[in-house]
């Protein structure tokens, strides 16, 4: 009967043990990661801002992205002007994830070599970045990860 007993009692013990290792599913899902960068358009030089970056983001941005340093991009505009310190558009570069959008080495190698195919010199990127930032601010920068909720799962 101790026996019997004792048996029972492991088998117990052993199947609660299994059933606290069921697997739940997780709250949510890692999605892509965005490097997000806030501007603010210098008074008066909106469509300035816009033929540069028609001419110079658009083409530097579909390269990288044909070279798969980035899934996509994306501006953003906001209608609110509540201060001095608010943003008015928003440049968004979509990554796989975190690694890929994490600069490094390889990563800037490969972006310098993009901006260079298409001003022609470092000469001439440097005077692009200066006529930039006579045209924006930037506000902020920000890494984000999209966040994919699942649902509850069936009881």
């Amino acid at each position: 009967m101790k026996r019997f007993s004792l048996m029972m009692i492991l088998l117990t013990i052993s199947a609660i043990g299994t059933m606290a290792q069921t697997a739940t599913p997780p709250a949510s899902t890692p999605g892509n990661v965005m490097r997000i960068t806030y501007f603010d358009t210098k008074p008066g030089r909106g469509a300035e801002f816009m033929k540069f970056r028609r001419e110079h983001v658009l083409p530097i941005a579909e390269e990288g992205k044909r070279q798969g340093l980035i899934i996509d991009y994306m501006w953003l505009t906001s209608p609110v002007g509540d201060g001095p310190t608010n943003w008015d558009l928003a440049f968004v570069l979509v990554h796989k994830n975190y690694a890929d959008a994490l600069e490094n080495a390889e990563f800037g190698a490969k972006w310098n070599a993009i901006f260079l195919k298409h001003y022609g010199s470092q000469e001439a990127r440097d005077k692009a970045d200066a006529y930039q930032r006579e045209l924006r601010d930037v506000m902020s920068s920000h890494l984000v990860r999209h966040q994919i909720v699942n649902p509850m799962p069936p009881k």
